[in-house]
Formats: structure tokens, C-alpha cells, sequence
């Protein structure tokens, strides 16, 4: 099959910043005087409600506390922007993905549904590893009009870069990632991050172990 869009599902594909978001909300509820604490076992577990805000609404209302969610995130937005002042690096084998789907003059975006603050946060950040101009689309919460695994953003993106869903490729961290770009009708491959290891992807994608040889394997241009 021969593709013309590399669709970077999220951030999270980007860069492991997984434990930094979780100390970043930590950061925030110590802020607000909050006596809640995620350890990595708690975050591993909320992650499966999609973008933070939606996180905290969520684990307030498990146990029953009324609170302004939107400020409290917008002190997690500060933390976490904080703590990447000294830069994160692209996750394996990303840049050389990048590098070959360029090879191939295919679209390449970054489809995630996150808070506009944080999106433009990470990118900035992997400055030193990552040219924010080589993303033909980059998506954020404010192009969707539902969460993934909605597959809102998704269409967005394949609208924004002009390609076919059966003509382009996704890379999802998430299982909900996944489904996102699987319901949109996209061939999607896992790169599970922190966390996800033992998250079931199968039965969103229908395959296990992920591979980032991709764009070899499949049929391209002479």
C-alpha cells in the first residue's frame, strides 16, 4: 500500500513527558491546597480519560470534591511548562520516521487533541530535536469537536493535509489514541508510552507488537 500522510497521533508519540505531566498536576493540587497525590500506578490509570482537564473533573468527582478544575489546570499548564525549560528529546526512532517520511514527500502531522498551551509547550521544547515547520497540520483541542477517541481530530487533519484515510499511516501511544484514528478509517500502528505497556491495543488495531520500520514495508513510489 502506498501512503501519503504520516499522522503523529499525539504528544505523547513526540516525547516521554509522562511522569513530568504527572509531577506537573501534583505541582498544581499542592497549589490549590489539594491533599491529592497521583503516584505513577494512580496517573498509568487516569490517562485512560483523554486531556487533563477532563482528568481532574473526573478523579474530583471519584471522590466527591467540588473544585475549580479549569484553574487548577491552568497551574498544571504552568508547572508543566516549568519543568520542560530545559527541553525534551524526540522518542525513538521518531526523528528517523520524520526523516523518511520527508524522504517520501509525504504530509506529515501532529494530530493531537491536547490543550492549545500544552501542544505549543511541547513543541517548543523539543527545539533542538524537532523544526516545528516540518509538520504540515498540528492539531489541538480547539480543532476538535469531541475528545478523542472521537475521531474528530482526525478528520480534521486528513481535511487540513488533503489525503485519503486509506492513503495515510497513524502512530498512537493510547489505546484511545488509536481507536481515535482507527474510526477515522486510518491504518494505525502502537508505540505504546510510559505506562501503556500492558494496555490493550489488539483489540483496537488488530496487531501486537508495534514496529517503526513503516514506511519501508510499505509500497512507495519508485
Amino acid at each position: 500500500m502506498r501512503y501519503s500522510a504520516l499522522l503523529l497521533g499525539s504528544i505523547g508519540v513526540l516525547a516521554d513527558t509522562s511522569d513530568m505531566q504527572r509531577r506537573a498536576f501534583n505541582a498544581a493540587f499542592a497549589t490549590h491546597d489539594l491533599d491529592w497525590t497521583w503516584d505513577s500506578e494512580t496517573y498509568a490509570d487516569l490517562t485512560r480519560v483523554i486531556g487533563g482537564l477532563a482528568r481532574i473533573r473526573h478523579y474530583a468527582d471519584s471522590v466527591e470534591q467540588e473544585v475549580d478544575a479549569n484553574a487548577i489546570y491552568d497551574a498544571k499548564i504552568d508547572a508543566f511548562g516549568k519543568m520542560l525549560e530545559d527541553g525534551v528529546r524526540l522518542r525513538p526512532g521518531i526523528s528517523d520516521l520524520i526523516a523518511e517520511a520527508r524522504h517520501y514527500d509525504m504530509k506529515i502531522a501532529c494530530v493531537s487533541a491536547e490543550d492549545k498551551r500544552q501542544v505549543a509547550l511541547i513543541l517548543r521544547a523539543l527545539g533542538h530535536d524537532l523544526d516545528p515547520s516540518v509538520f504540515d497540520y498540528i492539531g489541538d483541542g480547539s480543532k476538535a469537536a469531541r475528545p478523542k477517541p472521537e475521531p474528530a481530530i482526525y478528520r480534521d487533519a486528513l481535511r487540513a493535509v488533503d489525503v485519503d484515510a486509506d492513503a495515510s499511516l497513524a502512530i498512537e501511544d493510547t489505546p484511545e489514541g488509536a481507536a481515535s484514528a482507527v474510526a477515522a478509517g486510518i491504518d494505525t500502528f502502537a508505540y505504546p508510552g510510559p505506562g501503556m505497556e500492558h494496555r490493550n491495543f489488539v483489540d483496537v488495531i488488530g496487531t501486537g507488537t508495534p514496529s517503526l520500520d513503516l514506511l519501508r514495508t510499505a509500497e512507495q513510489p519508485a
